[in-house]
């Protein structure tokens, strides 16, 4: 089993921080921590893969691969999983949210 765990892009507002993180060094401020969790429970013969959207792309061949995308958000992020899932319905990949 492949599993593909999508933290969607952070918006850019007043509250995302972004610019301050060049001072710091850094490119995001909020890591995707239930997804990683999430992870850690997952059976460990299964393959995982982890796209934090405002670090990364999210490319096509990263959702080719999965047989599940697992998703996890907050209200902020609701356009970039929106934009996620229709991704995913799209190529007719299973979502789980």
């Amino acid at each position: 089993m492949r599993i593909l765990l999508v933290y969607p892009e952070y918006p850019e507002t007043f509250w995302s921080f972004k610019y301050a993180l060049r001072f710091i060094s850094k490119k995001a401020t909020h890591p995707p921590l239930g997804l990683l969790t999430v992870a850690a429970m997952l059976p460990e013969e299964w393959e995982k893969k982890l796209v934090d959207m405002s670090v990364t792309r999210l490319r096509d061949k990263d959702l080719e691969w999965a047989d599940f995308v697992f998703i996890s958000a907050m209200s902020i992020q609701k356009v970039s999983a929106k934009e996620v899932i229709s991704r995913c319905k799209k190529i007719g990949i299973k979502i789980v949210v």
